[in-house]
C-alpha cells in the first residue's frame, strides 16, 4: 500500500470521482479517475499525478469554490486560449498554474508578454532543439519575453517575480527571453 496513492484516491473520492477502493494501490480505476479529473481541469491527460495535477487536486480539495472554478480554464484577459498550446495542433497545453502565472507576470509589469514557446509534443520539442526531459513536454513550462523591454535588469526582475510566485525560471540573456517552469529553479544560461 502506498500512502500517496491512498491520498490521491481519498481526494478523488471527496471530489466526486470514482478511483475504486481506497487501498493505496494504483489500479485501472484510479488511473481512469485521474484521467477524468485531468480532463475536467484542463490538464495534460496521462493518468499520472505530476506537479500540476497534484496542485489541482490540492486546490480542489482545499477550496469549496475550486470544484466549480477550477473546471473552467483560468480567465486569461491578455492571452488567447491556444497561445500556450503546442503549435503542431496535437492539443498539448500548458498547465493552468503556469497560465495564471503568465497573466500575473503580464499584469505586474504592464507590458504585453509574448509566449515564444509553450507546451511541446516530442516531435516539436526535437525540432526546437529541446532537451529530452524538457518540462515543455508535460505542459509544465513556457518561454516568454516582453518585446522592446528585454535586458538583464528586466530579466532579473522577471526572475525575482517568478521565484516569489513559486515558479522556476531560467534566464537566457543572450537570447533575451526567460523560461518559466513548475519546478523550482533559478539560473542563467548563456
Amino acid at each position: 500500500m502506498d500512502d500517496y496513492i491512498k491520498w490521491i484516491q481519498e481526494t478523488l473520492t471527496a471530489l466526486g470521482y470514482d478511483p475504486g477502493p481506497v487501498d493505496g494501490i494504483n489500479g485501472v480505476r484510479t488511473e481512469t479517475a485521474v484521467k477524468k479529473f485531468q480532463t475536467d481541469y484542463h490538464l495534460k491527460v496521462d493518468g499520472m499525478v505530476g506537479d500540476c495535477t497534484h496542485d489541482a487536486l490540492s486546490a480542489a480539495l482545499n477550496s469549496p469554490l475550486a470544484q466549480v472554478v477550477e473546471r473552467v480554464p483560468i480567465a486569461l484577459k491578455n492571452f488567447t486560449p491556444d497561445e500556450f498550446k503546442c503549435y503542431c495542433g496535437c492539443g498539448l497545453d500548458v498547465c493552468e498554474k503556469l497560465k495564471g502565472f503568465a497573466q500575473n507576470l503580464r499584469d505586474y509589469f504592464g507590458w504585453p508578454l509574448v509566449i515564444s514557446s509553450g507546451a511541446r509534443c516530442p516531435p516539436v520539442n526535437r525540432a526546437e532543439g529541446g532537451v529530452p526531459d524538457s518540462c515543455h513536454l508535460t505542459g509544465e513550462a513556457f518561454d516568454g519575453y516582453f518585446p522592446g523591454h528585454m535586458n538583464e535588469a528586466v530579466m532579473q526582475h522577471m526572475a525575482d517575480f517568478a521565484v516569489g510566485q513559486g515558479i522556476g525560471v531560467i534566464r537566457y540573456p543572450n537570447q533575451l527571453f526567460c523560461h518559466f517552469q513548475v519546478y523550482p529553479r533559478n539560473s542563467i544560461t548563456y
